[in-house]
């Protein structure tokens, strides 16, 4: 483990209330659930989750009602030995909550209630916050936040990812383009890549977009068919692994962290790439989406697929 290497991650904590269908019922009918369950959520305390999992430090910075759902949460990530100091409650809103209808094959679908989480604000990005950090995660598609993200670790000769999702892709390359510049790490799925790319190839798409932006690398995440990284004009690509799924939800934050724990690592790229497409691979396996994978769990895992020499570069580096 290195506890040394704190990576703040930004962005919404939510209660996820899972349900599990062949169907999605029509106006006035009932369908029947196959299962039901809940745990916590959000793109950013999933990625503060599984950092904290994968063996570095983790700090979150979001915010929750003053409610009992917002206790379950902060004492679910600090259980998880997330730094939960500067969690927001916000006493004129509930905390943020997800309803996500998980089919069969492990696909999702989400109905979400922001709630509480709007209390986060550029002013919440001060130096207390950061002092002690080694990365910067933005896991939401508020440019204000970002923004603000951005110039912290810039004055701090910090390194900074985002995953804005689908709500930063719908605003368009020409309204994003001077907020995303000159970012370290962008992570996208591949519908956000081609809404973005304005191409229906994933790899053109991607190429379109960092010839208009300013990114050292950019991700582009292909769920079953793995990952594609696109850095220095050249494209790298890695399979993901075959698993049988149970549930996708959180399976990008997984890879996410699990893409920047390697690069804290010093990992070369395709080391990277599938260092976080076994971890993604195995967080699928089981549900919800704070089931991201331990380290151990990560390592052991790519060990019986081959990849002993690089199970022991990351021994190494967490030496």
């Amino acid at each position: 483990m290195n506890k040394k290497i704190v990576v703040l991650s930004m962005g919404n904590l939510n209660l996820d209330i899972y349900v599990k269908a062949d169907a999605i019922p029509r106006p006035d009918e009932a369908v029947d659930a196959y299962e039901t369950y809940m745990g916590g959520g959000g793109s950013a305390a999933n990625f503060s989750v599984a950092v904290a999992r994968l063996g570095l430090g983790s700090r979150f910075l979001g915010s929750v009602g003053n409610d009992q759902f917002g206790n379950m949460l902060i004492k679910e990530l600090e259980s998880e030995g997330v730094d939960t100091r500067f969690i927001k409650r916000i006493s004129h809103e509930r905390t943020g909550t997800v309803i996500v209808i998980v089919g069969l094959d492990g696909s999702k679908r989400m109905i979400r209630y922001t709630g509480a989480n709007l209390g986060l604000t550029p002013s919440d990005v001060i130096n207390e916050v950061i002092n002690g950090v080694s990365h910067i995660h933005v896991a939401l598609g508020r440019t204000e936040i970002i923004e603000s993200a951005k110039r912290a670790a810039r004055s701090m000769g910090l390194t900074i990812s985002i995953d804005g999702g689908t709500a930063l892709a719908k605003k368009g390359l020409d309204v994003i383009r001077d907020v995303v510049n000159d970012v370290d790490v962008w992570f996208m799925n591949s519908f956000e890549a081609r809404e973005l790319g304005r191409s229906e190839s994933v790899v053109r798409a991607a190429e379109n977009i960092v010839g208009r932006v300013k990114v050292r690398e950019l991700i582009v995440t292909l769920g079953s068919r793995g990952a594609l990284l696109l850095k220095d004009g050249e494209v790298k690509y890695s399979d993901a692994f075959k698993v049988t799924p149970v549930d996708t939800t959180g399976a990008g934050d997984t890879f996410a962290a699990a893409y920047i724990t390697a690069t804290m690592l010093d990992l070369d790229p395709i080391d990277k790439l599938v260092f976080a497409n076994a971890a993604a691979s195995l967080k699928v396996t089981r549900r919800g989406a704070r089931s991201s994978p331990r380290l151990n769990e990560v390592l052991d895992f790519l060990n019986s697929l081959g990849y002993a020499k690089l199970v022991g570069e990351v021994l190494i580096r967490f030496k």
